[in-house]
C-alpha cells in the first residue's frame, strides 16, 4: 500500500467492499457455496491483510464467511439446498487463517522495507555530510525508531582507552546522562563489546555486568543490546539500544543493530579523512601566510590573531561549522595579496604615504587572483577581496556599501582593523591599549563598520578580556589548532 493510501484508509475499504459484492454475485450465479468462484474471496482477504493489517483482515474474513455462509445456498442439480454447519465453519477458519497470515506477512514486509529505507537514508546522510556529530545523531534517532526501542546511545572510546565518551544520544533524560562516566574497567558489559561481541542484557537493573543498574532502574530501562563500532580492524566505540520492557532480541534485531554500528563506524572514518584533509589544507594556507610575514616582519602573527578572533565571532553568531571554516580560511589569508607587492610598496603602505596607497589597494585583487585556482577556497575569496570595504561605501577595491559587502568580509574587517590598532604595522605608530582601540572600533560603527558586527565583536572581546567562562565553540575558536 502506498503512503497516500495509508493516509486515506477508506480507499482500500471501498475497493474491498466492491470486490466482496462482485464476488458474492459471481458465487451465487455460478452455483452457490460449492462454486469454485468462492476461492476469489481469498484474494480480497489477502489484500485486506496487506492494506488494513490484522483487524482489517479479521473483519474482511468474517464478512466473506458471512456472505457465503448460511444465507448462501448451494445448487444440487436443479435444486438449491442449504449448506451444512461443518463446511461453513471450516471455510470461516480458512478465511481467518489466510487473513491473519497475509497481515503478518504484510507487516513483516513493511517493517523490512522501513528498515532498508532507514539504512538507505542514513547512508545518504553519511555521504552528504561529513559532520560527525550530525551523522551520529541521525543514526541514533534512526536506530531508536526502526527498532521500536526506547532510546539509543553511541559512545566512542577515548584516546587512552579507559572511558567511553558520549557522541550521540536519543530518548534518554538529561538526569540519566549525568549518571557519571562510562569506565571500561568498571563495565564488564563494555569490555565484552569492545572485544568484538554483540551483547544482549535481559534486565539491566539486576545485571552485574552493567555499570549503572540503579540509574537504569530509575530511568525505567530494562533490556538493552550493545554492539561494537569497528573501524580498520579495531573497536572504536559501542552503540546501545535500550528497551523499557523485557525483550529478547531476535537475530534480525542483532543484525540491524550491527548494521547501524557499521554505519556509525563508516561515518567516523569519513570524518577522520575529512579532518585530515582539512588539516592539510589549513597547514598549507598557514604556510602561505608565513611566507608573507617572512617578507614583512611587522605583520608577524597578525593573520593568526585575526583568524582566531574572527572564528570566535562566527561561533557567537551561531554560524555552522562549514561557515566557521570558511571564515577561518578567509581570515588567515586576507593579506595573501601582499605577496605580490614589492618591498617598497609594503613599506610605503605601513607609513600611509599617498604614493604607496595606490599599490596597497591592489593587494585584495592580487589575493583574489592567487586564490582563484584553489577550488576549496572559493567561498573564502570574497573575504580576501572585500575585507577593506567600508559600510559607508568609501572602501576598496569596489566601493561596496552596507549589505552589498559580503557578510563574512564585514566580520573580518572589524577584527582586522582592531588588530592593526593594538599592534600597528608601522613601528613608529603608537599601539593603542585594548580599551581605546575598542572605543575607536565602536566609533566606526555605521560608517566604517557594520554595526551588528561591531556589537558582536564587543561581546566576544569583553568575554576574552574578562577571562570569563564562554561557550564551548568560542573557546574552541580561540584555542590553538
Amino acid at each position: 500500500m502506498t503512503p497516500e493510501t495509508r493516509q486515506r484508509p477508506y480507499v482500500p475499504a471501498l475497493i474491498i467492499a466492491a470486490n466482496l459484492a462482485a464476488i458474492t454475485v459471481l458465487v451465487y450465479v455460478s452455483g452457490g457455496a460449492d462454486s469454485i468462484a468462492i476461492h476469489f474471496y481469498y484474494l480480497v482477504i489477502v489484500y485486506a491483510g496487506f492494506a488494513l493489517g490484522d483487524w482489517g483482515a479479521i473483519i474482511v474474513s468474517l464478512a466473506a464467511a458471512s456472505l457465503c455462509g448460511p444465507h448462501m445456498p448451494t445448487r444440487q442439480g436443479d435444486e438449491w439446498v442449504q449448506q451444512g454447519l461443518y463446511p461453513i465453519l471450516v471455510r470461516t477458519l480458512f478465511f481467518f487463517v489466510v487473513g491473519i497470515v497475509s497481515s503478518r506477512v504484510a507487516g513483516e514486509l513493511h517493517r523490512r522495507a522501513a528498515e532498508f529505507q532507514t539504512l538507505y537514508e542514513v547512508a545518504l546522510t553519511i555521504s552528504s555530510s561529513l559532520r560527525l556529530t550530525q551523522v551520529l545523531q541521525r543514526i541514533a534517532e534512526a536506530a531508536t525508531r526502526v527498532m521500536g526501542a526506547r532510546a539509543c546511545t553511541i559512545r566512542l572510546l577515548d584516546d587512552d582507552g579507559k572511558e567511553l565518551r558520549l557522541a550521540a544520544t536519543h530518548g534518554l533524560s538529561d538526569n540519566y546522562l549525568r549518571k557519571g562516566t562510562v569506565s571500561v574497567e568498571a563495565s564488564e558489559l563494555d569490555q565484552a563489546v569492545l572485544s568484538g561481541q554483540v551483547v544482549a542484557v535481559w534486565d539491566a537493573p539486576t545485571d552485574s555486568r552493567f555499570q549503572y543498574p540503579a540509574a537504569a532502574s530509575e530511568e525505567g530501562l530494562t533490556s538493552l543490546l550493545s554492539a561494537p563500532l569497528q573501524s580498520k580492524g579495531r573497536t572504536i566505540g559501542v552503540i546501545r539500544i535500550y528497551s523499557l520492557q523485557p525483550h529478547r532480541f531476535l537475530p534480525r534485531e542483532v543484525a540491524l543493530a550491527s548494521a547501524f554500528a557499521s554505519q556509525a563506524a563508516m561515518a567516523i572514518e569519513n570524518a577522520e579523512l575529512y579532518e585530515d584533509l582539512q588539516r592539510s589544507y589549513f597547514e598549507t594556507v598557514r604556510a602561505l601566510t608565513r611566507a608573507i610575514e617572512a617578507r614583512d616582519p611587522a605583520t608577524f602573527g597578525h593573520s593568526e590573531r585575526v583568524m582566531k578572533m574572527s572564528a570566535a565571532m562566527a561561533w557567537e553568531l551561531g554560524y555552522s561549522q562549514e561557515a566557521v571554516e570558511t571564515i577561518r580560511f578567509g581570515a588567515v589569508l586576507h593579506d595573501i595579496g601582499k605577496i605580490g607587492l614589492e618591498e617598497s610598496a609594503l613599506a610605503e603602505a605601513r607609513t600611509a604615504r599617498p604614493d604607496g596607497d595606490v599599490l596597497f589597494r591592489l593587494h585584495p585583487l592580487i589575493g583574489q587572483t592567487i586564490l582563484s585556482a584553489a577550488t576549496f577556497l572559493k567561498d573564502a575569496i570574497p573575504i580576501v577581496l572585500h575585507h577593506h570595504e567600508r559600510w559607508d561605501g568609501k572602501g576598496f577595491p569596489e566601493g561596496l556599501a552596507r549589505e552589498e559587502i559580503p557578510v563574512y568580509a564585514r566580520l573580518v574587517a572589524v577584527v582586522n582593523a582592531y588588530d592593526n590598532l593594538v599592534q600597528p604595522l608601522d613601528p613608529q605608530v603608537r599601539a593603542l591599549p585594548p580599551e581605546q582601540a575598542l572605543a575607536e572600533i565602536t566609533a566606526g560603527a555605521g560608517s566604517r563598520f557594520d554595526p551588528r558586527m561591531v556589537a558582536v565583536f564587543r561581546r566576544v572581546q569583553a568575554a576574552v578580556a574578562s577571562e570569563t567562562e564562554t561557550e564551548e565553540p568560542t573557546a574552541q575558536a580561540l584555542s590553538d589548532d
